[in-house]
């Protein structure tokens, strides 16, 4: 007889497989990654990751865009209560998130560069488009929160889209900072030109560009 699962129970294995593949997916390269290996981590079957995500792709798909959607709305907790926001402090705190993002959501900032040339190719067409429209949603809430407490320094569209280009850049550098390892490897050779202190680098960049898209687009 089949085992029937409540919807909090499925809600709860769903989870646990997303979180296998993320400790998985830390460690470890996209393309070594298996669905056997997940199911092993959470101590079920393959044939039950199956059923939950048809893909690797899907899976890990998922995982961006959720867990993407998941940050935005944790910003947008925080910013809540704030009631005013100078430029100066905007550029300060997107500086602050870009630190946040590289130390606690690597996983998100891999998982981006891969999105197009890799997870798109076999994932869900119609889930992905779900996700991305509720992580679309809740970017917009962002932008309009940002646009409220800066009083209207920019528009909604430019504060949602300076996150995508946070992503893009911290996605780049972080690509470009593994030249002297290959597959999570540390090769024996050193390449002092082309070595970036990724988190300091981000936030240079981060700061540079905002503080320039600023001088150009403010509204004020």
């Amino acid at each position: 007889m089949a085992n029937i699962y409540t919807p909090d129970q499925k809600h709860a294995k769903r989870q646990a497989i997303m979180q296998a593949a993320v400790e998985l997916f830390a460690h470890q390269s996209y393309p070594e990654i298996t669905m056997q290996q997940i199911a092993e981590v959470v101590g079920c079957s393959k044939g039950t990751t199956f059923r939950y995500f048809a893909t690797k792709e899907d899976l890990f798909m998922s995982i961006l865009l959720e867990d993407y959607r998941d940050y935005f709305e944790r910003l947008l907790t925080k910013l809540t209560p704030t009631t005013r926001l100078t430029a100066a402090d905007y550029v300060d705190w997107m500086t602050a998130q870009t630190k946040e993002l590289i130390l606690h959501h690597s996983v998100l900032v891999r998982l981006n560069a891969i999105r197009g040339p890799i997870l798109e190719g076999k994932a869900n067409m119609a889930e992905t488009v779900a996700r991305r429209n509720a992580l679309y949603a809740v970017s917009r809430q962002l932008g309009e929160r940002l646009e409220t407490c800066t009083q209207q320094l920019l528009t909604q569209s430019q504060f949602s889209h300076l996150f995508i280009v946070q992503s893009a850049m911290i996605s780049g550098l972080m690509n470009m900072a593994s030249l002297a390892s290959f597959n999570h490897a540390t090769l024996a050779v050193s390449y002092p030109d082309f070595e970036i202190d990724l988190v300091p680098e981000a936030q240079q960049q981060t700061r540079f560009y905002l503080t320039q898209y600023l001088k150009e687009f403010s509204q004020k």
